[in-house]
């Protein structure tokens, strides 16, 4: 009697073709010229091809739906989280990098200050910064939208999110972050093969330094905010994070504590300025866009924010998993110890799911939402950026007095190219625009707290 096989369970584990160049070379345009590597990569090899990239696991770059979608809900023990570059800055107790229990654990101790009515109550600290930065500028004057986004974002950060009341230790947080966020350091600090700490690598000598400075003052501060007294009274996520408890009863530690909220400045920070930096740039370069977004309701901003993550996420990665067991992928068996690498960019621009991806289209996201596999930009599943609703309110709320404060004209003809800035691809000179004149905020424009006042 013949047996039926089931001939894809037997598959011989191997890996999908891929590119030739050396993995040095593989770096530099992973870093340098993502979008083409990936478009080049996807058109010669499909949807899955092999990267080696040094420094890093053998990896694959992947935009099948099915296998993203497996990856981001199937058996979280099947799998790591493969974040081992991150590590090094953010610490080995990170949200980011822990395992599949620990990070379910840890995820649910953490989510409160993340969601609902939590991040809606930070929307008037982030309208009052935003409106006074705005203010500052003239007609005539060009300024940097990532410069600006970037002091926005990190304003809400020592507010918002550490709770810093004291200005003294504001003013040497931010000179630390302004001198860790340069090309050189985040350089230094973000390509692997000259990110480890050592005397033979002097490139990384000073961002370590800094870093150490960063660490300390952090440790301070989490110090005490545990020993104050009023700590029931804060609002800002440290001070719920040190009041937070599992199911046993037990807090924090300090070093768990200092490596989420480095995570968090990490992730808050500079992410959240480029996306705001590029939306800024986007706008001016689409004039018919910017007219209606000024004129449209929340509704129309909302899907301006995720047009404006999709057609330049700051990340063109959208995750990774290391699996320990071998997992299907279209025609491929990817072996254990191999890191599956999500292609958000390729995602992003696939025209099955988005018609005629390249255009600056809103108006795609209106009365219909994209489903967790289509719109990558926080990643995915059980770890999806956790601050991703206090991210998307922060773009909301700048983008939405931008447009009512200021008229504004691009700097140049062509739209800015993407360029490495640390662990995002952000505009090419940072988003320069010329400010024509300040506009009389309109009660559709103007930010609750100015038409409160």
């Amino acid at each position: 009697m013949s047996v039926a096989i089931d001939a894809p369970a037997f598959r011989r584990q191997s890996l999908p073709p891929g590119p030739r160049l050396p993995p040095a070379l593989q770096a530099i345009m992973r870093v340098w010229r993502f979008a083409e590597f990936s478009d080049r990569g996807h058109a010669r090899y499909g949807d899955t091809f092999t990267v080696r990239i040094g420094g890093l696991p053998t990896g694959v770059l992947t935009k099948d739906r099915d296998a993203i979608r497996r990856l981001f809900t199937g058996d979280p023990l099947l799998k790591r989280h493969s974040n081992d570059l991150l590590r090094t800055f953010v610490g080995d107790q990170s949200l980011l990098v822990l395992e599949p229990g620990e990070h379910i654990a840890r995820r649910k101790m953490l989510s409160p200050p993340f969601h609902g009515e939590r991040v809606r109550s930070y929307a008037l600290l982030m309208e009052r910064l935003v409106a006074d930065e705005l203010d500052r500028l003239r007609p005539g004057e060009v300024v940097s939208m990532q410069r600006i986004a970037q002091g926005l974002t990190l304003e809400v950060i020592l507010q918002a999110v550490l709770g810093v009341s004291d200005g003294a230790l504001r003013n040497r947080l931010r000179g630390l972050f302004d001198a860790l966020n340069t090309p050189l350091n985040a350089f230094a600090l973000f390509v692997p093969a000259l990110s480890h700490r050592s005397r033979w690598n002097p490139l990384s000598r000073r961002p370590w330094r800094l870093k150490d400075e960063l660490d300390a003052l952090l440790f301070e501060h989490i110090a005490a905010t545990c020993n104050d007294a009023r700590l029931g009274e804060r609002e800002d996520i440290l001070a719920m994070m040190v009041a937070a408890r599992d199911e046993d009863g037990i807090g924090l530690n300090d070093q768990q504590l200092r490596d989420e909220l480095v995570t968090l400045i990490a992730a808050g920070h500079e992410t959240t300025a480029t996306a705001i930096a590029w939306g800024v740039e986007l706008l001016v370069h689409n004039p018919a866009v910017m007219a209606s977004a000024r004129e449209g309701d929340d509704a129309y901003l909302e899907a301006l924010v995720k047009e404006i993550l999709r057609i330049r996420a700051p990340s063109p990665i959208g995750g990774a998993r290391h699996m320990v067991e071998p997992f299907e992928i279209g025609d491929w068996t990817i072996p254990p110890n191999v890191s599956i690498i999500v292609d958000a960019y390729a995602v992003h621009n696939d025209p099955e799911t988005y018609p005629e991806p390249h255009l600056f289209r809103p108006e795609r996201f209106l009365g219909s939402s994209a489903d967790a596999y289509s719109l990558l930009s926080f990643g995915g599943g059980a770890h999806r950026c956790i601050g991703a609703s206090l991210a998307q309110l922060e773009m909301k709320i700048v983008l939405r007095e931008i447009l009512a404060r200021l008229h504004l004209a691009p700097v140049s003809d062509a739209l800015a190219r993407s360029v490495p800035r640390g662990p995002t691809l952000a505009p090419r000179g940072g988003a320069k625009v010329r400010v024509l004149r300040q506009r009389t905020p309109t009660r559709n424009g103007t930010a609750a707290a100015a038409a409160a006042a």
